[in-house]
């Protein structure tokens, strides 16, 4: 009982449901990421997190992959008490008695904000100058091949508009004084 303890007090957020997805608990570390405390969550649905990003396609698409393999994980968009939506890497699992029966869900979740920061700052140096932040080479090189995908697919023909700069980086002497 001290392991399964020690072990929901960890880093990531726990929340432990009913069968029929009422929230009986949660761990400190879902108060810190979330800002609900317990006493806000406890006797309530998953759903009080909702962002309103997903569908429910999504969930209950969750819920078929919950009841095939008894557990599910994935990128889900929630919603902080403040209102601040924000993504989690989130696992459920599904626990069941000795006869098999469904009596709890337990989901860990771990807030993955700077992580989705830090791929828009590589998807920016990569594709954007970062003088100018106008669309480089690479991006255009992108976009030619995802339009050339399409047009084969589609049997359609398209058109490359390309305007030259020449000397852009050239800078007059008069004009800067």
């Amino acid at each position: 009982m001290k392991i399964a303890a020690t072990a929901f007090e960890a880093q990531e957020g726990m929340m432990v449901t009913s069968a029929n997805e009422v929230i009986l608990r949660v761990n400190h570390a879902f108060t810190v990421i979330t800002g609900f405390s317990a006493d806000e969550v406890v006797g309530k649905r998953p759903d009080i997190l909702h962002s309103g990003r997903h569908d429910q396609a999504f969930f209950d698409q969750i819920d078929q992959e919950l009841l095939a393999s008894g557990h599910w994980q994935g990128e889900v968009w929630n919603k902080r008490r403040d209102g601040e939506v924000f993504p989690v890497w989130l696992s459920i699992s599904v626990v069941k008695d000795s006869q098999g029966k469904l009596t709890h869900h337990v989901a860990t979740f771990f807030d993955i904000t700077q992580r989705k920061l830090d791929e828009a700052k590589i998807h920016e140096l990569a594709f954007y100058d970062s003088l100018t932040l106008l669309p480089n080479r690479r991006l255009l090189q992108d976009r030619l091949q995802q339009a050339l995908a399409t047009s084969e697919r589609s049997g359609r023909m398209g058109a490359v508009l390309f305007i030259d700069l020449d000397h852009f980086k050239t800078l007059d002497r008069k004009s800067t004084r």
